[in-house]
């Protein structure tokens, strides 16, 4: 019986150690961002991917971001990579390519908001802001709706020695798109992340039967269902070749100039 007793006490005692951990530590899984380099590194030349696909989808199945060497716009859906590029089509992404810059998370709710928007990329905006009360904390969106009037880019894949991406827009292929379906899927960063990433709004466009899509610059009208995830957790991987980069360079204007 004193045996009995004896077990029952340490059965007891693991229980309670378990109980005060989770409570000590919070039962709270966060929702993260994870993010591979920074827009500015990008901006100034970083576009040497290190970064396997593979990798990526482990930390995110919505985001956004570009390939090794510049080679296109990232659009990841539903947990699937897809490439836009320069000639405004979508083709398949194998496993082992690399990114040297991304943005992914998870979108853990079902509940979509139904929403309707006109007058322009602005109003889009204005939209979202209102639904999901913007402020200080990144969040990840999806969108699936019909859209009038988009406007989407992307660039060519760059050869060494690089150009800044101020001067590789300038060679953007601009491709526009009459009452089409699909997808918008990006993020709004706080303004205090302006000097990582962007400074408000970041999104990609792919068609619903995956044929077009790339880097949203515009779109006139739609009838969309979004669903949204606030990201209370911030994750960010470096690359090694982020010290050969003159990051002092970067200007808060030259991300407003690669995002329009």
């Amino acid at each position: 019986m004193k045996n009995l007793y004896k077990l029952l006490i340490i059965i007891g005692i693991i229980l309670l150690s378990f109980i005060a951990a989770n409570f000590l530590n919070g039962s709270r899984k966060p929702d993260a961002l994870y993010q591979i380099s920074t827009l500015q590194a990008l901006i100034q030349g970083g576009y040497d991917g290190e970064t396997t696909i593979s990798d990526l989808v482990k930390h995110g199945d919505y985001g956004l971001g570009t390939f090794d060497g510049l080679d296109g716009e990232m659009i990841v859906l539903d947990g699937k990579v897809y490439k836009g590029k320069v000639d405004g089509k979508i083709y398949a992404v194998k496993q082992n390519e690399i990114t040297p810059f991304a943005n992914v998370a998870f979108i853990k709710t079902n509940k979509e908001k139904i929403v309707s928007f006109a007058g322009g990329y602005k109003n889009l905006k204005n939209q979202l802001n209102h639904l999901y009360q913007t402020g200080n904390i990144p969040i990840v969106f999806y969108a699936k709706g019909d859209f009038k009037n988009l406007t989407y880019r992307s660039v060519p894949k760059q050869k060494k020695p690089y150009f800044a991406l101020t001067e590789v827009v300038k060679e953007q292929a601009i491709f526009k798109k009459e009452n089409i379906s699909g997808f918008i899927i990006g993020f709004y960063f706080p303004p205090y992340m302006k000097d990582i990433n962007a400074n408000g709004y970041h999104l990609h466009f792919i068609s619903s039967d995956k044929k077009y899509g790339g880097h949203l610059l515009n779109v006139e009208a739609g009838n969309i269902k979004v669903k949204a995830q606030k990201l209370d957790c911030f994750s960010v991987l470096l690359p090694n070749n982020i010290e050969g980069i003159n990051l002092k360079k970067s200007k808060s204007q030259d991300v407003a100039t690669v995002e329009k």
